[in-house]
């Protein structure tokens, strides 16, 4: 399988700090109140915070590059399996296939 590091999702969060267990100043602050009332307009909301790591996406992608996209040790298992005769296939999982790949050809 191939990944494709063109396509991106949603672009990274701002840069923001983030104090304990990721919450915001103003989470923080809530977060603290041991009245039992909430005050502010975040009250009773979870916010989480995600960093970006421009280098550690990089250095991910290399390496999801850097891997065959053909497996040969699995595909020579694989081979000697059928050549012996070992290899077999549930028929329900046939059947599964077929209509995937039936119902795709439709659609």
């Amino acid at each position: 399988m191939r990944v494709d590091l063109n396509t991106f999702g949603v672009e990274p969060p701002d840069r923001g700090t983030t104090g304990h267990a990721g919450q915001t100043g103003a989470a923080r602050t809530e977060a603290s109140d041991t009245t039992g009332s909430a005050s502010g307009s975040t009250a009773g909301v979870d916010q989480a915070r995600f960093s970006f790591d421009q280098t550690r996406v990089q250095t991910l992608a290399a390496r999801v590059l850097a891997q065959p996209e053909i497996r040969e040790a699995k595909v020579q298992a694989l081979q000697q399996s059928i050549g012996k005769g070992d290899y077999s296939v549930p028929p329900s999982q046939i059947a599964d296939a077929l209509v995937s790949e039936l119902g795709g050809a439709q659609g």
